[in-house]
């Protein structure tokens, strides 16, 4: 019963059933919170709500989800878990690092390679990048059908717009440069194939570097 509401979430390795307590989790360190993906890696989404925050206990149930994805995968190295923050290990030709970030308005998802000094070739990384916005996006709907207080979610995948992001204007909330702050970030919305809708601020449509590898191109065999 803990485990079906998000209280406890149960991970299986080699050594056997491991359980953990997202409410009493520690916070997150600062690097996992900063951490950006390497050029080429694709760039991050944005899980966004259209409710306009994150509703509640989902990002839990989400952990759950891919806690149990990764042990059907074979993948048997331990999460590493925080109050808000996880990262998971997909292991292919090399290690690859799902990390999902809660916020207050959206949850974002990177995914970058362990070793950067190691690649692996371009088929593992359109496979692996693909099944995991695959899967992310199948587990959020199969949540809206299974739990009562979810039947309304609505989301849509979101990327970070590349032109405000250059930009050198003091913040005037936060008074920093190229302010980083959720409130404060130009995201565009990403349609089906990867295509993003206009930046607000300038009315331009952009191509974003790294967007395409989240998408198969047509005729590709990609499998959950």
């Amino acid at each position: 019963m803990m485990e079906q509401f998000g209280l406890i979430v149960k991970f299986e390795s080699s050594l056997g059933y491991h359980y953990f307590v997202p409410s009493l989790l520690r916070s997150q360190p600062e690097q996992l919170w900063r951490m950006e993906p390497s050029p080429p890696d694709p760039c991050p989404l944005y899980i966004h709500f259209r409710g306009g925050f994150v509703p509640h206990g989902l990002y839990s149930q989400l952990v759950s989800r891919c806690s149990s994805w990764c042990t059907r995968s074979g993948f048997k190295r331990l999460p590493d878990l925080f109050n808000g923050t996880s990262a998971f290990f997909i292991e292919k030709e090399i290690i690859h690092q799902l990390i999902l970030i809660c916020r207050k308005r959206s949850i974002k998802v990177i995914l970058t390679k362990m070793n950067s000094d190691i690649d692996a070739s371009l088929a593992e990384r359109k496979e692996v990048t693909c099944l995991v916005r695959i899967f992310l996006e199948e587990t959020l709907e199969d949540l809206s059908y299974e739990f009562p207080w979810l039947h309304n979610l609505k989301f849509e995948m979101y990327a970070l717009c590349p032109f405000c992001q250059k930009e050198q204007d003091v913040c005037r909330n936060h008074r920093q440069i190229s302010c980083t702050h959720e409130d404060c970030l130009c995201l565009l919305i990403v349609r089906p194939g990867g295509r993003t809708g206009c930046c607000p601020k300038s009315g331009e449509i952009t191509t974003l570097p790294g967007l395409e590898k989240w998408f198969p191109v047509e005729g590709e065999d990609i499998r959950v």
